[in-house]
């Protein structure tokens, strides 16, 4: 992980706004909840990144069983499942999967299940899986994730992120230093390199899971702002 600390942050983002204070709150606010809710938007779905990943082989599925308990106390949202036969040969990968979307109570007859849902899942502690259909054989599965990022609450830990990832973090964090002091224009200009960079590293995201991400942000595709985009997601890739 990195060990580019948030006051390092704020040390860079505090020289654009004539040094206005980012910590002058309690408990350092604006300046942690500014860097949680970065990485909250870094690590949360569509988003994967191989820094954050784990898998598990802990679940078997059984004939006629629908839901699963499995324990995972760095569960933060599904990336894949992969079946394997109980002789160890592969089998295949649940084509559908889903963290949001509720599958229902099956009434059908056991099959090979193409679907898998997050049913319920408490945050640290587990995580219920629900295939459709309902295992008509004993797999072992192996659940591929994205892991449950813990808040930061030190101006001197590290981010959490890569530093190779400061390029995204601290434009971000730049742009809402921006707001603090009423400057809209400025912010907007960072928001949009950190979004640019955010979307130069991830990899695989459809359109409509792209337009997810500049929603977030309030970057909604005028003319301008999307050729500004792609000319600084462009240069990101290139490592400009």
């Amino acid at each position: 992980m990195a060990s580019y600390t948030l006051q390092q942050t704020i040390n860079w983002a505090q020289t654009f706004i004539e040094y206005s204070p980012l910590t002058a709150g309690i408990a350092n606010e604006p300046a942690i909840s500014v860097a949680n809710m970065i990485i909250s938007t870094i690590t949360n779905a569509p988003l994967t990144w191989g820094w954050n990943r784990e898998e598990s082989t802990l679940l078997t599925l059984v004939p006629s069983q629908q839901d699963y308990v499995v324990a995972l106390t760095d569960f933060s949202f599904l990336e894949k499942v992969t079946l394997t036969t109980a002789d160890g040969k592969y089998a295949f990968d649940v084509k559908d999967v889903y963290n949001t979307v509720a599958l229902g109570v099956s009434v059908s007859k056991p099959a090979e299940p193409k679907a898998v849902s997050v049913h319920q899942v408490e945050y640290g502690t587990n995580v219920t899986l629900r295939f459709m259909s309902i295992p008509d054989q004993a797999y072992k599965a192996t659940l591929t994730y994205q892991t449950l990022i813990p808040d930061m609450d030190d101006l001197t830990g590290p981010w959490p992120i890569p530093t190779q990832y400061k390029d995204i973090f601290n434009n971000l964090f730049a742009a809402e230093a921006y707001e603090a002091v009423d400057n809209a224009q400025e912010a907007q200009r960072y928001r949009m390199r950190g979004v640019a960079a955010l979307l130069a590293k991830a990899e695989g995201l459809n359109e409509m899971q792209r337009n997810s991400v500049l929603a977030q942000f309030n970057i909604r595709g005028s003319q301008a702002q999307a050729q500004q985009l792609r000319t600084q997601q462009g240069n990101q890739a290139r490592g400009q």
